[in-house]
């Protein structure tokens, strides 16, 4: 198949996400393009070659378009592609593509899909958060434009609805969240590279960090928006008498680094937190593996709720117990399979729970690693995606 897919993701520019997986599975045998933003705002909070890391192969498999050149913030540039889509789409002969797969794009995505149905070829709309929500509470829209960039952004979605032949979405509650037909609706949820996350011997790596005889507290991802850490900040801080020798480790700094590190200082803990920054995606297992429990800890708010965490089926894969925030996406993903914690003072008995009891820690890892092992493997779910998509090309009129 010649697979052309729109994205509001830049695939070099971004830490590992989904779309990294679907191309890196579709290049092997297809022929892959992709159309998206240049995410300038991004590579320049981070070293963003270490997302690249490891997903080099799939950058001489696939040809990558960007909507501009120009040094604007993706938001613009998603408005800019009204104006050069257009000469890009007649530049890549977009009549000769089998099918569109947008991903998690509003305007760009409409605007191609459009264009492709014009000549037969049919998109598959890939949901995987709430788009209109990001939207209202994204850091790159001025605060007083970011009620009126949800309002329309909703309208943008709702036609990218529209116009997919198939939408394919993470969880059954975004899906009810927006009132999708589940007729339409195929479940093509997040998952995790089962040969690359494991648990690895971690006793050098721990004593780099200043982790010896630790019990660690740690998490894995961007600093953005919907994280809060503060209510943790809080627990380790409350531990600074009776268990000493319980710290936190940090992996990640797109977003909010410098204010993390400074409400750590505010709490008086810097010395019992370890900000690692950004990492290359193949070293994050043997980041996670010095961990002895991993948080989930987001803000509750519609972003959050309707998302289904990367991370989860990551430290599940390690073999490490897990900690979250009550939310939607992961309970009706893994259920018990995971404790969760509504406030500091719960976050603080769970953690004891586990800190005092390695049975129970044990057991945690060995089953979510047989769970997510038999339902959320990166293969399975990319193998499912190329069957929507082969069934819908086979269809191209």
């Amino acid at each position: 198949m010649k697979i052309l897919i729109t994205s509001i993701v830049d695939l070099k520019k971004t830490p590992h996400n989904r779309l990294h997986q679907f191309v890196k599975h579709l290049s092997q045998n297809h022929e892959v393009t992709v159309l998206s933003i240049n995410d300038r705002w991004k590579a320049g909070q981070t070293d963003f070659t270490l997302y690249n890391h490891g997903f080099e192969d799939i950058f001489h498999n696939v040809s990558i378009e960007y909507f501009s050149q120009c040094e604007i913030s993706p938001v613009y540039q998603e408005l800019a592609s009204i104006a050069t889509l257009g000469d890009i789409l007649r530049r890549i002969h977009y009549q000769q593509f089998d099918v569109h797969l947008n991903y998690s794009s509003l305007i760009s995505g409409y605007l191609v899909s459009r264009k492709m149905k014009s000549v037969g070829i049919d998109t598959i709309y890939d949901i995987a958060d709430d788009l209109p929500a990001m939207v209202r509470s994204s850091p790159q829209i001025p605060a007083l434009l970011r009620v009126a960039g949800e309002f329309l952004g909703k309208i943008a979605f709702r036609k990218n609805v529209a116009i997919a032949r198939r939408i394919t979405i993470i969880t059954e509650q975004l899906r009810d969240s927006f009132g999708i037909p589940s007729s339409k609706t195929v479940a093509i949820p997040n998952g995790v590279d089962m040969e690359l996350f494991n648990n690895y011997p971690s006793t050098e790596l721990k004593r780099k960090l200043g982790l010896n005889q630790a019990f660690v507290v740690g998490y894995v991802g961007v600093l953005r928006e919907w994280l809060n850490l503060e209510p943790i900040f809080s627990v380790v801080r409350s531990f600074e008498s009776d268990e000493p020798n319980i710290k936190m480790l940090i992996v990640g700094e797109e977003g909010a680094l410098n204010e993390n590190k400074t409400l750590a200082q505010r709490y008086g803990i810097s010395h019992r937190v370890i900000f690692a920054g950004t990492v290359a995606y193949a070293q994050v297992p043997g980041y996670i593996s010095c961990m002895d429990v991993c948080l989930i800890p987001f803000k509750s708010n519609a972003v959050s709720q309707n998302a289904l965490p990367l991370k989860l089926f990551e430290y599940m894969a390690c073999e490490k117990p897990v900690v979250s925030t009550r939310l939607n996406g992961v309970m009706e993903a893994v259920q018990d399979r995971v404790l969760y914690a509504s406030n500091s003072e719960d976050l603080k008995q769970k953690i004891m729970e586990l800190y005092k009891n390695e049975k129970l820690r044990t057991t945690m890892g060995t089953e979510g690693r047989k769970f997510v092992k038999q339902n959320y493997s990166w293969r399975r779910i990319c193998l499912k995606l190329e069957e929507v998509l082969s069934e819908v090309a086979k269809d191209k009129r």
